[in-house]
């Protein structure tokens, strides 16, 4: 019996050895693995990981849809506190109507080559097929606030291809 206690009482001292050895080594991360946890950690540009991508696309496609409705006071809504302090809402509806139509008329649109930057910054590249076939291509820059990610501006590229 003593032996069983003895051996029993070992066996609790080496796992609970092992366990506090094993807490205490660092588990291998790539460093863009670490980076892309959290986007406001970020020292230098790296892709999107899936959530910022989705959360970024939900942003630009929710201000889409209101302009495409014609609602700029929605579509307002989605930019950055720093745009919205230097852009009123009729110059926003205005720079809309007279630049970027072609965001009124969308039947769809996609995104691509979405990259964080440090100071929670991103860009992506958003191209936009209207009703009537057309197709436009946006470089879109993003801030990721404390109510989401928030369009800085966008402007208008040459189509993105991918080679010959």
């Amino acid at each position: 019996m003593k032996l069983f206690s003895w051996l029993v009482g070992v066996v609790l001292l080496v796992s609970s050895c092992a366990a506090t050895e094993q807490a205490e080594i660092p588990q291998p991360t790539s460093p863009l693995e670490s980076e892309l946890d959290d986007s406001s950690n970020l020292t230098a540009p790296a892709p999107c990981d899936v959530d910022n991508d989705r959360a970024m696309s939900a942003t630009i496609g929710a201000q889409i849809d209101a302009l495409r409705a014609g609602n700029f006071s929605e579509a307002y809504s989605w930019a950055a506190p720093a745009f919205q302090q230097n852009v009123t809402e009729e110059m926003f509806e205005r720079v809309i109507r007279e630049g970027y139509s072609s965001l009124l008329e969308s039947r769809s649109h996609t995104l691509s080559d979405c990259v964080l930057f440090p100071r929670d910054l991103g860009n992506t590249v958003v191209t936009v097929t209207t009703v009537s076939g057309e197709v436009y291509t946006y470089y879109y820059e993003l801030i990721n606030t404390a109510e989401g990610w928030r369009i800085l501006g966008a402007a208008e590229i040459p189509p993105v291809s991918s080679g010959a």
